[in-house]
Protein backbone atom coordinates (compact mmCIF):
# COMPACT_ATOMS: atom_id res chain seq x y z
CA UNK A 1 0.00 0.00 0.00
CA UNK A 2 1.31 3.34 -0.65
CA UNK A 3 1.65 6.95 0.77
CA UNK A 4 -0.27 9.10 -0.71
CA UNK A 5 0.86 12.73 -2.63
CA UNK A 6 1.07 16.04 0.09
CA UNK A 7 -0.08 19.09 -2.25
CA UNK A 8 0.72 22.54 -0.63
CA UNK A 9 -1.58 25.28 -0.23
CA UNK A 10 -0.83 26.87 -3.15
CA UNK A 11 -1.03 23.37 -5.07
CA UNK A 12 -4.63 22.76 -3.42
CA UNK A 13 -5.99 26.36 -4.32
CA UNK A 14 -4.35 25.98 -7.77
CA UNK A 15 -6.38 22.42 -7.97
CA UNK A 16 -9.46 24.18 -6.62
CA UNK A 17 -9.30 26.91 -9.25
CA UNK A 18 -8.75 24.12 -11.47
CA UNK A 19 -11.94 21.77 -10.78
CA UNK A 20 -14.13 24.94 -10.46
CA UNK A 21 -13.60 26.37 -14.06
CA UNK A 22 -16.84 26.22 -16.31
CA UNK A 23 -14.92 24.51 -19.03
CA UNK A 24 -13.21 21.71 -16.53
CA UNK A 25 -13.67 18.02 -17.66
CA UNK A 26 -11.60 14.67 -18.15
CA UNK A 27 -9.94 16.50 -20.82
CA UNK A 28 -8.30 19.66 -18.68
CA UNK A 29 -5.71 16.59 -17.40
CA UNK A 30 -3.91 17.94 -20.75
CA UNK A 31 -3.74 22.00 -19.42
CA UNK A 32 -0.48 23.11 -19.65
CA UNK A 33 -1.23 25.29 -16.27
CA UNK A 34 -1.13 21.73 -14.03
CA UNK A 35 1.93 20.78 -15.45
CA UNK A 36 3.76 20.96 -11.99
CA UNK A 37 1.00 19.38 -9.90
CA UNK A 38 1.55 16.58 -13.10
CA UNK A 39 5.11 16.46 -12.08
CA UNK A 40 5.24 16.45 -8.62
CA UNK A 41 2.31 13.49 -8.76
CA UNK A 42 4.81 11.60 -10.73
CA UNK A 43 8.10 12.30 -9.09
CA UNK A 44 6.22 11.67 -5.60
CA UNK A 45 4.69 7.81 -6.83
CA UNK A 46 7.67 6.72 -8.75
CA UNK A 47 9.75 7.31 -5.62
CA UNK A 48 6.94 5.60 -3.21
CA UNK A 49 6.36 3.04 -5.67
CA UNK A 50 10.23 2.19 -6.14
CA UNK A 51 10.06 2.61 -9.60
CA UNK A 52 7.53 -0.94 -9.56
CA UNK A 53 3.95 -0.91 -11.58
CA UNK A 54 1.59 -1.74 -8.64
CA UNK A 55 -0.87 -3.88 -11.32
CA UNK A 56 2.04 -6.12 -13.27
CA UNK A 57 4.98 -5.36 -10.27
CA UNK A 58 7.75 -4.99 -13.08
CA UNK A 59 10.29 -3.21 -11.69
CA UNK A 60 11.45 -0.28 -14.80
CA UNK A 61 14.10 1.73 -13.56
CA UNK A 62 13.97 4.23 -15.95
CA UNK A 63 11.69 7.52 -15.27
CA UNK A 64 11.41 8.35 -19.01
CA UNK A 65 7.82 9.23 -20.23
CA UNK A 66 7.77 6.45 -22.28
CA UNK A 67 7.95 3.50 -19.75
CA UNK A 68 5.40 5.45 -17.30
CA UNK A 69 1.75 7.20 -16.96
CA UNK A 70 0.04 9.03 -14.29
CA UNK A 71 -2.80 6.24 -13.32
CA UNK A 72 -5.83 7.78 -12.07
CA UNK A 73 -7.63 4.22 -10.19
CA UNK A 74 -11.14 5.84 -11.26
CA UNK A 75 -10.83 6.73 -14.74
CA UNK A 76 -10.76 10.60 -14.64
CA UNK A 77 -13.12 10.34 -18.00
CA UNK A 78 -15.71 8.64 -14.81
CA UNK A 79 -15.37 10.78 -11.96
CA UNK A 80 -13.37 14.00 -13.21
CA UNK A 81 -14.10 15.41 -9.56
CA UNK A 82 -11.76 12.94 -8.06
CA UNK A 83 -8.70 13.85 -11.39
CA UNK A 84 -6.16 15.29 -8.37
CA UNK A 85 -7.81 12.78 -5.63
CA UNK A 86 -4.41 11.75 -3.77
CA UNK A 87 -5.27 8.32 -3.25
CA UNK A 88 -6.83 7.76 -6.68
CA UNK A 89 -3.28 8.26 -8.29
CA UNK A 90 0.00 6.14 -8.42
CA UNK A 91 2.00 5.55 -11.40
CA UNK A 92 1.86 2.64 -13.83
CA UNK A 93 3.64 1.33 -16.46
CA UNK A 94 2.08 2.17 -20.10
CA UNK A 95 1.13 -1.67 -20.90
CA UNK A 96 -1.24 -1.97 -17.74
CA UNK A 97 -2.12 1.49 -18.24
CA UNK A 98 -3.61 1.26 -21.94
CA UNK A 99 -4.86 -2.26 -21.06
CA UNK A 100 -6.89 -0.74 -17.73
CA UNK A 101 -8.34 2.47 -20.24
CA UNK A 102 -11.42 3.28 -18.88
CA UNK A 103 -12.65 0.00 -17.15
CA UNK A 104 -15.13 -0.03 -14.59
CA UNK A 105 -12.99 -0.93 -11.60
CA UNK A 106 -15.88 0.08 -8.54
CA UNK A 107 -19.06 -0.86 -7.63
CA UNK A 108 -19.34 2.50 -6.07
CA UNK A 109 -21.31 5.62 -7.78
CA UNK A 110 -20.09 8.26 -5.55
CA UNK A 111 -19.02 11.51 -7.64
CA UNK A 112 -17.69 13.88 -4.99
CA UNK A 113 -16.37 11.72 -2.15
CA UNK A 114 -13.44 9.61 -2.59
CA UNK A 115 -14.58 6.03 -1.79
CA UNK A 116 -12.45 4.38 0.78
CA UNK A 117 -13.41 1.24 1.69
CA UNK A 118 -11.75 -1.37 -0.22
CA UNK A 119 -14.78 -3.36 -0.95
CA UNK A 120 -15.85 -1.11 -3.49
CA UNK A 121 -13.54 -1.59 -5.54
CA UNK A 122 -13.45 -4.85 -8.28
CA UNK A 123 -9.19 -4.56 -8.63
CA UNK A 124 -6.42 -4.63 -6.80
CA UNK A 125 -6.57 -0.69 -5.13
CA UNK A 126 -2.89 0.33 -5.00
CA UNK A 127 -3.20 2.11 -1.88
CA UNK A 128 -6.18 0.27 -0.16
CA UNK A 129 -5.28 -3.30 -0.82
CA UNK A 130 -2.21 -5.96 -0.21
CA UNK A 131 -1.43 -7.37 -3.86
CA UNK A 132 0.13 -10.66 -2.49
CA UNK A 133 -3.26 -10.96 -1.05
CA UNK A 134 -4.67 -11.47 -4.02
CA UNK A 135 -2.11 -12.46 -7.00
CA UNK A 136 0.23 -14.96 -6.73
CA UNK A 137 2.94 -13.32 -9.22
CA UNK A 138 5.13 -16.71 -11.15
CA UNK A 139 6.69 -14.27 -13.21
CA UNK A 140 6.86 -10.41 -13.39
CA UNK A 141 5.57 -9.58 -16.70
CA UNK A 142 4.51 -13.10 -17.78
CA UNK A 143 2.82 -15.10 -15.47
CA UNK A 144 -0.19 -14.73 -12.55
CA UNK A 145 -2.22 -16.71 -10.59
CA UNK A 146 -5.37 -15.14 -8.79
CA UNK A 147 -5.93 -15.79 -5.57
CA UNK A 148 -9.07 -14.41 -4.85
CA UNK A 149 -11.80 -12.59 -7.42
CA UNK A 150 -10.21 -9.16 -7.02
CA UNK A 151 -7.23 -11.12 -8.01
CA UNK A 152 -8.47 -12.33 -11.21
CA UNK A 153 -10.31 -8.89 -11.94
CA UNK A 154 -7.03 -7.34 -11.85
CA UNK A 155 -5.57 -9.77 -14.06
CA UNK A 156 -8.64 -9.46 -16.72
CA UNK A 157 -8.53 -5.61 -16.40
CA UNK A 158 -4.93 -5.09 -16.76
CA UNK A 159 -4.12 -7.84 -18.96
CA UNK A 160 -1.61 -9.05 -17.19
CA UNK A 161 -1.07 -12.47 -18.82
CA UNK A 162 -0.48 -10.47 -22.13
CA UNK A 163 3.16 -11.77 -22.75
CA UNK A 164 1.14 -14.84 -23.83
CA UNK A 165 -2.18 -13.44 -25.36
CA UNK A 166 0.74 -11.82 -27.80
CA UNK A 167 3.09 -14.48 -27.94
CA UNK A 168 3.24 -16.43 -30.86
CA UNK A 169 3.80 -19.74 -29.09
CA UNK A 170 1.26 -22.11 -29.91
CA UNK A 171 -1.46 -23.15 -27.20
CA UNK A 172 0.57 -26.50 -26.12
CA UNK A 173 3.60 -24.54 -25.93
CA UNK A 174 2.15 -21.94 -23.81
CA UNK A 175 0.14 -24.52 -21.35
CA UNK A 176 4.04 -26.44 -20.84
CA UNK A 177 5.88 -23.07 -20.36
CA UNK A 178 3.05 -22.11 -17.62
CA UNK A 179 3.58 -25.82 -16.12
CA UNK A 180 6.83 -24.94 -15.87
CA UNK A 181 7.05 -21.76 -14.06
CA UNK A 182 4.14 -23.28 -11.81
CA UNK A 183 6.24 -26.03 -10.96
CA UNK A 184 9.67 -23.75 -10.00
CA UNK A 185 7.09 -21.80 -8.36
CA UNK A 186 5.77 -24.67 -6.40
CA UNK A 187 9.29 -25.69 -4.93
CA UNK A 188 9.71 -22.02 -3.48
CA UNK A 189 6.46 -21.13 -1.99
CA UNK A 190 5.31 -22.60 2.14
CA UNK A 191 2.63 -21.86 2.33
CA UNK A 192 -0.28 -24.52 1.65
CA UNK A 193 -3.00 -22.52 0.28
CA UNK A 194 -0.28 -21.32 -2.37
CA UNK A 195 1.01 -24.98 -2.77
CA UNK A 196 -2.69 -25.80 -3.54
CA UNK A 197 -3.93 -22.87 -5.52
CA UNK A 198 -0.76 -24.06 -8.04
CA UNK A 199 -1.34 -27.19 -8.06
CA UNK A 200 -4.81 -26.63 -8.81
CA UNK A 201 -3.70 -24.35 -11.89
CA UNK A 202 -1.08 -27.41 -12.90
CA UNK A 203 -4.07 -29.91 -13.49
CA UNK A 204 -6.24 -27.07 -15.25
CA UNK A 205 -2.91 -26.73 -17.52
CA UNK A 206 -2.84 -30.59 -18.13
CA UNK A 207 -6.06 -31.77 -18.30
CA UNK A 208 -6.42 -28.78 -21.11
CA UNK A 209 -3.62 -30.41 -22.47
CA UNK A 210 -4.81 -34.16 -22.55
CA UNK A 211 -8.24 -32.92 -24.35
Amino acid sequence: MLNRVEFTDEENKQIRNKISDSNYSSESWSDDDIANIKVKIKGHYLSEQKNTCPYCRQKIKSNHGRYWDIEHIIPRSSVPNFMFEPLNLCMSCVDCNSAKSDKKVTSSRAKQKYPKNCSCYLIIHPHFDEYYDNILVIKEGFYYVALKKKGEKTIEVCKLNRFYEFSEFGASVQDDDRIFLLSEQLKKVESEVLKKEIRRNIAELAIRGAV
